[in-house]
């Protein structure tokens, strides 16, 4: 997951392992964490990686 802001990290968009738009500014989360910050929390899932698309997600 990457994350923007200064002090308080706010999360920007879910990437997968090897997306090459991700950054340096990243945070590696478990599946569970996954399908919660993007079916719950409203964080988008990157548009070129698809974390999305795995199975169970959507």
């Amino acid at each position: 997951m990457r994350r923007t802001g200064g002090t308080k990290a706010i999360p920007d968009a879910v990437h997968t392992d090897g997306c090459g738009t991700a950054g340096k500014n990243t945070k590696p989360l478990a599946r569970e964490q996954t399908l919660r910050v993007i079916t719950e929390d409203g964080v988008t899932a990157c548009p070129y990686c698809r974390p999305d698309t795995d199975p169970g997600v959507l």
